[in-house]
């Protein structure tokens, strides 16, 4: 048995009511959101596909920008670094105490700039991309 009073037990109850009205509601707008999300998908990768004709007849036909009606379309150039993982970290720590270590004189600052550059910039595999971006 609870060693609760009566009192509290109505205010857990209104709680719980309460917090399933909520969830209640959140399920409902969850439901009304599907369809237009599987729109926005669908929509999305049949974008990408078009980009993607687009791109390569502007690229063959040497065009930079592409006017529609009221429309711009540039193309534009794209660069991103790969995320490191613990592996990446681990074995760029590896290679430079083991193989690479430069001179670690100077102050620690020094030091930690160094050893940070060496994991965080140096050697980061890089992708470049084309993307259409509306001017």
């Amino acid at each position: 048995m609870l060693n609760v009073s009566d009192k509290e037990i109505e205010f857990f109850k209104g709680d719980v009511e309460k917090f399933n009205e909520i969830d209640s509601q959140i399920q409902d707008i969850k439901k009304k959101m599907k369809p237009f999300q599987d729109k926005i998908k669908e929509l999305t990768k049949l974008k990408k596909e078009k980009q993607s004709e687009v791109l390569s007849f502007m690229e063959s036909n040497d065009l930079d920008v592409c006017n529609v009606g009221d429309s711009s379309f540039e193309v534009k150039k794209t660069t991103s670094t790969k995320q490191l993982t613990r592996g990446d970290v681990y074995d760029r720590l590896y290679k430079f105490f083991s193989e690479d270590e430069k001179s670690l004189s100077g102050t620690t600052e020094e030091k930690a700039k160094l050893l940070h550059d060496y994991i965080y910039v140096e050697g980061r595999e890089k992708t470049e991309g084309k993307t259409l971006k509306a001017k």
